[in-house]
């Protein structure tokens, strides 16, 4: 039995391995990031009264802090026409038109020459206060067709009389279409980075349990997923609490002799409820249940906005349970009708056995034979339901939370990601992928306790 243990603890750190460095990568393939959001943009920003050429110092500055001015892994594969320090332009935009550049036209010094070119004019222009050039200007930015490049570079000529440096973009442009080679951008290339990379960096952390700093406000990962775990966990461990033992007494319910009648009764409820997607059903009871219309009975916002100090743990808890109380009745009402489901259908499978017949003839109680005999047996595929049941669990707690505006995980995540803090969204992903590998680690101990039989396997 513990070699087993050791086996699927080994396969449980395998995959949480994996699914943390897919995590990683994807989120570093996803466009833009918070430090451009809010340093790049001239508008409606922390640094709008500041120059272009001081937000890209700032920026750059920014990226050696965070490590995004280092390759993402070990190696990449790429083209030829690339460079191998084609990831340290910034901002992403200009990174992506040399990128579309040097698959056009084949050619890296002269797409750089053209690049070079065009900045300098775009920041003569910008420096002029010339609006409608720089309209024209950016058409240059937004095509990397030759029909376009070539004219609009003669009407920016034309124009401005070839000053301004119009005149050497002009010939830059010529160059690049005239000595262009599309067919260099198809020869592969495998450059290696070695440790240098994002990816290495991170996860030397992670091992040592520094998941990093948040992107928005510098604060460590490890104390905002921390924070919100600790309102969190107590969702999860009382709404999965309570839908175990409910749903275990109505599955013995269902099948006493005397049961029929409460199945009739309660069994419509069920499937009404389980008709109700979880956001209706979250909207409904805040309405019923914390509306002044109807009966203001629990608070709905405000958890975790004052926190008193030199309390307890159960102090603690007992001052957000009134705000605990509508999510954990959300999330029971939800997953009640398909964990009953599964239990009664266990229950009523080994209700058949010869065993349970035997039982039966020896004058056994109705009660004793079920939670003795049958619940015992039927532990099987309720231990494999509720290794499953915390996952989803986790997954409702990111709609709740986000409804009933709890400072959890789920809101957590949510904010990570429309804030673009992928240090943030990747701990937070992380933290559930360790709570999937628990859950089927524990029921793995769960079936060494309710079949001897499996704790001889090696």
């Amino acid at each position: 039995m513990v070699a087993l243990l050791f086996k699927r603890l080994f396969h449980g750190l395998v995959a949480l391995w994996l699914i943390a460095t897919l995590v990683f990568l994807l989120s570093r393939l996803l466009p833009g990031s918070s430090g451009s959001e809010n340093i790049l943009l001239a508008n409606d920003t922390f640094y709008t009264g500041s120059s272009s050429s001081s937000r890209e110092l700032a920026y750059r500055a920014y990226l050696r802090r965070t490590g995004l001015d280092k390759p993402t892994f070990y190696f990449t594969i790429g083209t030829s026409v690339e460079p191998d320090t084609l990831h340290t332009i910034y901002p992403e935009a200009d990174r992506l038109l040399l990128q579309k550049l040097a698959w056009q036209f084949g050619s890296w010094p002269d797409v750089v020459k053209f690049f070079t070119a065009y900045k300098a004019l775009h920041q003569n222009l910008t420096q002029l206060q010339e609006p409608k050039l720089l309209a024209h200007l950016q058409s240059l930015h937004r095509s990397v067709d030759p029909d376009v490049l070539l004219p609009a570079s003669q009407r920016l000529r034309k124009i401005l009389n070839g000053q301004h440096g119009s005149v050497e973009l002009e010939q830059a442009t010529r160059k690049l279409i005239t000595k262009q080679q599309p067919y260099n951008a198809l020869l592969p290339q495998i450059r290696w980075h070695g440790s240098q990379n994002q990816y290495h960096q991170w996860l030397t952390e992670a091992v040592q349990g520094n998941l990093g700093n948040s992107y928005r406000d510098s604060g460590a990962v490890t104390g905002h997923i921390g924070q919100a775990i600790s309102t969190t966990w107590w969702i999860l461990l009382l709404s999965m609490t309570l839908t175990t033992l409910l749903a275990v007494e109505l599955s013995i319910l269902f099948v006493r002799k005397r049961g029929a009648k409460w199945r009739r009764a309660i069994l419509p409820f069920l499937f009404f409820t389980d008709r109700i997607p979880l956001f209706i059903l979250a909207l409904l009871l805040l309405i019923l249940f914390a509306s002044p219309d109807f009966l203001q009975l629990f608070p709905v916002y405000g958890m975790g906005t004052y926190i008193p100090t030199g309390q307890t743990w159960l102090q603690n808890a007992l001052n957000m349970l009134p705000f605990m109380v509508l999510p954990i009745i959300c999330l029971v009402l939800v997953n009640l009708p398909y964990v009953t489901n599964q239990f009664y259908s266990s229950l009523a499978d080994v209700s058949e056995a010869d065993y349970i017949r035997t039982a039966k003839a020896k004058g056994l109680s109705e009660g004793k034979i079920i939670r003795q005999h049958m619940l015992r047996n039927a532990l099987f595929p309720i231990i494999t339901l509720l290794s499953d049941f915390l996952p989803t669990l986790v997954a409702g707690v990111v709609v709740i939370e986000t409804i009933f505006a709890i400072p959890g995980v789920g809101r957590l995540l949510i904010e990570s990601v429309l804030a673009r803090d992928y240090p943030v969204l990747v701990g937070v992903v992380l933290v559930v992928a360790l709570f999937k590998v628990m859950s089927h680690f524990i029921s793995d101990l769960l079936y060494g306790l309710a079949d001897p039989r499996i704790r001889q396997i090696t």
